[in-house]
């Protein structure tokens, strides 16, 4: 298969993946099995094999993820994501951390049916992964949080719709392209991980401007982005998306995988050039930004709770799930009592959690008791808040150690033992070292790897690392190796430990958080 799917770099060079995968979906409505070559192209469309699963039948199910262009899903939405759960995906649904929408067990010969769901309500997973603009992160609440400094969701609907439309010269980059925009006055969209990314202030005038970032990523080689020093109007933020696209496709490295995101290409041509390249190619210089808006701390970046919105008699109500995944029947749940109360719709978070927007002010605490009893807390313990997952063994080829069911165990167990702790902390459980969960800048991370057992046997294990934090270019840190690597069976013992240890000498700190960040460094 591998020597196979190398041929297909010619054809991606020279032909539009997505035409490429619909001209097969095409033929699947006929009946024509997919071929091994087609596999890797897939891609383009959101969906992975399941790998790991040595339950299932090699290429007979997928992962797809659905793009939600910016973040939201209104009633009829819900309800159509919420049959394909339930019909076509097992009953098996994640919230991801760049605020999708991923199901389990699709079978190709549903996809026609799907497709025709997805598009009865203008939905779509174009471009939900592949080689080229991933769907961009946002607000959950633009234009309906009364706190908030700009509404972007304009700007993020006519990006996503420009490069949809041009999808001929942004589908083949030489790797995923990955952008942020927002308006949220706590910065929830992690912007300092993005590729690019524009973050809305108000400057000494009261003018909102955004701070542009680039070459910020996580996963292996990762890296905190960079102000470009350089502050963007309003007007300037999708030509400068589409211009930093542009410049990637042409100059970022096509021959080395490991090399090939833009925080590579900005630290190959070093920072003044690759923003002077911008400035050449829109015709005209930027408004210099030396000084940086103050950004909130990571931990801090939450829409939990019932609040009120701008709207005129409506609130809008964070909600918790439990490491990201919601069980079908519990969608479908969700989509009837949002009907119930007539309520607008629903938008994930970067935490793998949720908002219920567009709910009446009477109904409010209503529908958050409702959804409390289904099992997704309005007002969370810190533990459900921030404790991120990735999908694991379970379905993807790179995962080492099964994390979902094994997160959420651990997070129920933690309540029980620790009741009463009060303290914003986040936690990431990831699978392997590409660190989809956001580990690396988490309080607490595990990587998944082997370890061997008292027995020397090699079981699923984690490495432990401690003091991440996202809060701006100067006091943004990645998690910290701290030599500890434990077997999976006593990683609750593991954190249970940190905490009374914090509890009987917190080391003069003022928090849990800044307590984890010393012993990080004492190493």
């Amino acid at each position: 298969m591998s020597k196979e799917l190398s041929k297909l770099e010619i054809l991606k060079a020279s032909r539009n993946p997505l035409h490429v995968v619909e001209d097969m979906f095409e033929e699947a409505k006929g009946g024509t099995p997919l071929s091994d070559e087609h596999i890797g192209l897939l891609k383009w469309y959101g969906m992975y094999p399941h790998i790991n699963n040595d339950e299932l039948e090699d290429k007979k199910y997928f992962m797809k993820r659905v793009k939600l262009v910016d973040t939201t899903m209104n009633l009829e939405q819900l309800r159509v994501m919420a049959k394909i759960g339930q019909e076509y995906a097992q009953g098996l649904v994640d919230f991801t951390t760049r605020q999708n929408i991923q199901f389990h067990f699709i079978q190709i010969k549903d996809i026609p049916k799907i497709f025709e769901l997805l598009d009865s309500v203008n939905l779509t997973s174009r471009m939900a992964s592949g080689d080229g603009p991933r769907p961009i992160m946002s607000c959950p609440v633009a234009g309906i949080d009364k706190k908030e400094i700009f509404d972007a969701s304009p700007l993020v609907r006519s990006i996503d719709a420009y490069f949809d439309k041009n999808d001929d010269q942004f589908c083949n980059f030489p790797r995923k392209y990955k952008i942020g925009v927002s308006g949220c006055a706590c910065h929830c969209p992690t912007h300092e991980v993005q590729d690019i990314s524009f973050t809305a202030f108000k400057d000494e005038n009261d003018e909102v401007l955004f701070d542009l970032c680039v070459g910020g990523g996580l996963s292996k080689s990762k890296q905190i982005a960079f102000r470009a020093n350089r502050y963007v109007k309003e007007s300037q933020v999708q030509e400068i998306a589409i211009v930093c696209a542009e410049i990637f496709r042409e100059h970022g490295n096509r021959a080395n995988r490991g090399k090939a995101r833009v925080r590579h290409l900005v630290n190959e041509w070093g920072l003044e050039k690759f923003v002077a390249k911008i400035e050449e190619k829109l015709g005209y210089a930027l408004q210099v930004g030396e000084k940086e808006p103050k950004i909130t701390s990571f931990e801090h970046r939450n829409h939990f709770g019932i609040n009120k919105a701008k709207q005129e008699g409506e609130s809008y109500i964070g909600f918790a799930t439990n490491s990201g995944r919601v069980a079908g029947e519990d969608f479908q749940a969700m989509y009837e009592i949002l009907s119930k109360y007539n309520a607008k719709g629903l938008a994930l978070t970067a935490t793998q959690n949720f908002v219920v927007y567009g709910v009446k002010d009477e109904d409010a605490q209503a529908l958050a008791d409702e959804f409390d009893a289904l099992g997704y807390p309005y007002k969370p313990s810190p533990f459900r808040a921030r404790l991120n997952s990735c999908t694991g063994k379970e379905f993807c080829k790179f995962g080492i150690t099964e994390t979902k069911e094994f997160s959420k165990k651990i997070l129920v167990e933690l309540e029980n033992r620790f009741p009463n702790f009060d303290e914003n902390i986040t936690i990431a459980i990831s699978g392997c070292g590409n660190a989809c969960s956001h580990p690396q800048i988490s309080d607490i991370g595990f990587m998944g790897l082997k370890v061997r057992n008292d027995e020397g046997k090699r079981v699923e294990g984690y490495e432990v690392i401690l003091g991440g934090n996202l809060e701006g270019e100067k006091l943004s840190r990645f998690a910290q190796k701290i030599g500890t690597k434990i077997e999976a069976s006593k990683l609750l013992d593991y954190i249970s430990d940190l905490i009374n240890a914090y509890k009987e000498d917190p080391k003069e700190s003022t928090s849990f958080k800044e307590y984890l960040h010393k012993t990080s460094l004492e190493v």
